[in-house]
């Protein structure tokens, strides 16, 4: 016989999965799957050490440059020209010699590599969560959305990132692309990266490539998973950059209390808005929007991820209820290409989701 209590506790969890399950049956047909994993090796020169990915990938990573070269705004091709023109003295290494590794092995030209990721880098629209359960682990989970979905889907891949034979960090990303926009560090933090939209970018980010002390975003996202050593010198690291453009840098540390979420000004005062749990605070979900503004009505996917949260509760936080509260319709939408689970102070529990979802009729 089943102990009163215990069915008791077990009702919430069963009845937040099936009414999860329910919803995204209604709205979404999904199937999601785990993508390829590959080892990229730290020690290696930049310039060889994507190139088993590129080989595989050589002829989508084609197909798509070229689809996206022909969607992108007219402003951003001269300025990626521009770059490619000056590529070693307005780009910093390792990431020139990669760039220029990937070109060279994908026979493409360095122009439209430089595009591309200048692309990935300005026009994600995502969800990112940090938490903590009732045990004290911090947690982290995120979607990914874009346009260009069903290209981006079939470039996905999860990168271990190799030292000395150990991995250093690991992320998730596209084939071609060598900033980051979702990694951890094991036993230390995981981070991920929101746009945000203050308008003006090609001109801010011309600018900031101008004067040549400033960083594109996804750059210091995988700078600080290589050299910060905890969530302290993560989000110092962070908050003491200048970069090429605004965002929101979501970080979850591997201790309790370490979360927080980074709204970020190219330049000047950043907001830094910490979990308290102490005070009832014991997750934060972040959009494309400012925390304290509410979202519009025709991009609410703050208020869904919210009720989903409150639904799971504290104490019910594991890998598969996280995918459940990421596949809430508008949290998970037509544009979601995948979704990410991590526990910095478990690094093994990081599991990486391929969305296909398809509305239901």
């Amino acid at each position: 016989m089943i102990h009163h209590m215990t069915f008791k506790m077990a009702i919430p969890r069963v009845m937040f999965v099936f009414f999860t399950l329910v919803s995204v049956c209604y709205g979404f047909s999904d199937n999601p799957t785990a993508p390829p994993v590959f080892q990229v090796d730290l020690d290696l020169q930049p310039s060889v050490r994507w190139g088993h990915i590129i080989q595989k990938y050589h002829q989508i990573v084609k197909d798509s440059h070229a689809v996206i070269r022909s969607k992108v705004p007219e402003k951003l091709i001269p300025i990626a020209e521009f770059i490619a023109a000056d590529f070693d003295n307005l780009l910093e290494q390792p990431y020139a010699d990669e760039l220029r590794g990937i070109a060279l092995t994908a026979n493409m030209s360095l122009g439209d590599i430089v595009l591309t990721n200048l692309v990935y880098d300005i026009s994600a629209f995502c969800t990112s969560i940090t938490m903590q359960d009732a045990h004290g682990q911090i947690w982290h989970a995120r979607n990914l959305d874009y346009s260009f979905t069903d290209i981006l889907r079939n470039l996905t891949v999860r990168i271990d990132f190799m030292k000395n034979k150990q991995v250093s960090y690991s992320v998730v990303t596209y084939a071609g692309y060598v900033g980051v926009l979702t990694g951890q560090r094991p036993h230390a933090f995981a981070i991920t990266l929101d746009e945000r939209d203050q308008g003006a970018w090609y001109d801010n980010l011309l600018v900031a490539l101008l004067e040549r002390k400033v960083k594109p975003v996804s750059f210091l996202i995988r700078d600080t998973l290589a050299q910060a050593k905890d969530f302290t010198a993560a989000l110092e690291m962070i908050n003491s950059t200048v970069t090429a453009a605004e965002g929101y840098f979501i970080v979850s540390g591997a201790n309790k209390g370490e979360g927080a979420v980074i709204t970020k000004n190219r330049v000047g005062h950043n907001d830094i808005w910490r979990l308290d749990p102490t005070n009832g605070r014991w997750f934060e979900v972040e959009t494309n929007y400012d925390h304290w503004t509410s979202p519009p009505a025709s991009d609410n996917r703050r208020a869904p991820a919210i009720k989903s949260m409150n639904s799971m509760g504290q104490n019910n936080i594991t890998v598969d209820s996280l995918f459940n509260v990421l596949s809430t319709p508008l949290v998970l939408n037509k544009k979601t290409t995948y979704s990410v689970v991590m526990s910095p102070a478990q690094p093994e529990l990081m599991k990486v989701l391929v969305r296909h979802p398809t509305t239901k009729n």
